[in-house]
């Protein structure tokens, strides 16, 4: 029985450790590897900082004009974070900013693309382009 013991909490741990890391490369469902930035020949016209912490940002939207070039900059508090922009080629890797423009007016849902621990999955906000 302890050795069936010791070797759940070496399992568990063993995918605890797996789960804090990444490999530097973040790739969507298609297995291509998403933008870290995008180069634009515009210049930012703002930039809008977004600060996670453990299983949550700062806050629950964020709104940016559309056809304007924003920096997203990602601050994170804690532990390592990343941000994915479902539904577009835009992430930001930890404490690193991404110059983003969206044409057109909508609401994108960003999610963290680190594990980060129990609470990595309600770690959600929106981007909305007004």
């Amino acid at each position: 029985m302890k050795k069936w013991l010791a070797f759940a909490s070496v399992l568990v741990l063993a995918l605890v450790v797996a789960a804090c890391g990444t490999n530097g490369k973040e790739t969507n469902k298609a297995g291509s590897e998403n933008k870290e930035a995008v180069e634009t020949s515009e210049k930012s016209t703002s930039e809008v900082v977004i600060t996670a912490s453990d299983w949550e940002f700062d806050q629950q939207e964020y709104k940016i004009k559309a056809g304007e070039t924003v920096d997203l900059t990602l601050k994170s508090v804690g532990s390592v974070h990343g941000v994915s922009i479902v539904k577009s080629d835009y992430s930001i890797k930890n404490n690193k900013s991404t110059a983003v423009k969206f044409d057109e007016p909508g609401t994108y849902d960003m999610i963290c693309n680190v594990p980060c621990g129990a609470g990595h999955r309600i770690m959600k906000a929106k981007l909305i382009v007004e």
